[in-house]
């Protein structure tokens, strides 16, 4: 369900330049295509269910159809971009991500349950903070994510990723993200992130699978940075 906006109407997407290869990556305003490829990307995501609920405070056993899901992702992508994050699209969004820039924090607002808030924004920034000197510039990839029903389209997070890294290389910037899977700290780490962190959400809460159980292992995640100088206190 995505809108083509007319020129009239939106203004040419920013190009944003890569030395590498031909695919094509732009800023964009087209929130709507975004949330298209994130639901695609995260539809059998647990933890990332887990975590959307979490955020907009719906109980964990309530059912989220997926419409209401690409909403909240649609939510999401559109207050990261009210308060000026890149919402950035590679090869026709057949990937997407939303970064936001060094020294232009963006705020996400607490949810109502204070051990999740320690566990996914405190404990995080502490370690920001412990491995960072003082004042030290670096991008936060909120998310990223393809649209997994066309694997024949080739080299698009590859472009985002390596657009990013140079553009913190040259700034002497690192990049900051949150890996919600092993799969995904694979990747991360083919692209030179390090893990600085190994953190858990849903203990006690969720199973493996994001279905309610009290003693449930919840979800392993890994805070991870990028710098061309690589940080001491990776683990």
């Amino acid at each position: 369900m995505s809108t083509t906006f007319t020129p009239e109407t939106t203004p040419a997407p920013e190009k944003l330049t890569h030395s590498r290869s031909a695919v094509p990556i732009n800023l964009t305003h087209d929130v709507e295509r975004v949330a298209d490829t994130l639901a695609i990307a995260f539809k059998d995501s647990a933890s990332n269910e887990y975590l959307m609920k979490k955020f907009f405070n719906v109980p964990i056993d309530e059912y989220v159809s997926p419409i209401r899901m690409k909403t909240m992702i649609q939510y999401f992508t559109a207050f990261y971009d009210d308060k000026g994050a890149d919402i950035v699209e590679a090869n026709d969004f057949h990937a997407v991500a939303i970064y936001t820039r060094p020294n232009e924090p963006i705020s996400q607002w607490l949810t109502n349950d204070d051990k999740f808030n320690k566990e996914l924004f405190f404990d995080l920034d502490h370690k920001k903070h412990e491995i960072f000197p003082e004042g030290h510039k670096y991008y936060y990839l909120f998310i990223i994510g393809k649209d997994l029903s066309k694997p024949e389209i080739r080299g698009s997070v590859r472009k985002i990723f390596e657009t990013y890294k140079e553009k913190a290389d040259a700034e002497n910037a690192s990049v900051v993200l949150e890996a919600i899977s092993e799969k995904a700290k694979a990747v991360y780490e083919y692209f030179g992130f390090k893990t600085y962190l190994n953190f858990n959400y849903g203990k006690n809460e969720v199973d493996k699978n994001g279905k309610p159980d009290p003693n449930g292992e919840g979800f392993d995640a890994y805070l991870m940075f990028y710098n061309k100088n690589t940080f001491p206190g990776y683990v």
